[in-house]
């Protein structure tokens, strides 16, 4: 079961490895170590397409054809075609491509495409939609910023934001323990990775033959 931490369980573990003290920071220290969580949380979704950072857009038109629908501010990109689902039960793909390539489709292709600037990107649908359509997809978000100590962090791999957030503190300080701390993140990170990569319920398969190295063929 994945379990999500708030801003104070993480800051508190942070706290044991960087103070030896399990307790909250005060005063600026707070601010700053806020501000290393996002600054981590923002790396950390850099880095890969995270089940953690993945939403469902829910489309119900009204008008007689619509063409453009708004996506939300946190939209970042798309993760499946867009599906209407239709009351004779079966469904329509729109194939999600990228805006450069509407000028080699034909007017009677299904397709959508992304447009518009940061924070006020659109939908674009050129062959329009019926009245009462039903359509959904899916998308990677941005992650929430976390302003306070019960604000959830957006990650299940909580155990890489509190090495990677502690070695940030130890590296500001010049201490000699930051090295040990961001390898640990990111040992921890490429767990990550690997363990999503892994399909639901099946185990990971790795060789256990020491001369196995990873990405070469044996």
């Amino acid at each position: 079961m994945t379990i999500y931490y708030d801003v104070a369980t993480i800051l508190k573990s942070v706290g044991a490895l960087t103070e030896m003290d399990a307790t909250l920071p005060t005063g600026s220290d707070m601010g700053v170590r806020i501000a290393y969580i996002n600054d981590a949380l923002g790396e950390w979704a850099d880095t890969y397409t995270w089940t953690d950072l993945r939403k469902t857009v829910y489309i119900n038109t009204t008008d007689a054809s619509t063409t453009s629908v708004g996506l939300p501010t946190d939209f970042r990109e798309p993760m499946s075609s867009l599906v209407e689902f239709n009351s004779n039960g079966y469904n329509t793909d729109y194939t999600l491509i990228n805006a450069s390539d509407r000028f080699s489709k034909q007017s009677s292709d299904k397709y959508a495409y992304v447009t518009g600037t940061f924070l006020n990107k659109s939908l674009q649908i050129p062959n329009g939609l019926p009245s009462g359509a039903s359509l959904q997809f899916d998308y990677m978000c941005f992650p929430s910023s976390v302003v306070t100590t019960t604000d959830y962090v957006p990650i299940s791999s909580s155990q890489y934001l509190v090495k990677k957030v502690a070695s940030m503190v130890l590296q500001a300080r010049s201490d000699s323990r930051y090295p040990l701390l961001q390898q640990e993140a990111q040992r921890l990170l490429a767990n990550a990775i690997e363990e999503q990569n892994v399909p639901f319920g099946k185990s990971n398969q790795i060789p256990m033959d020491k001369s196995f190295i990873m990405g070469v063929d044996g």
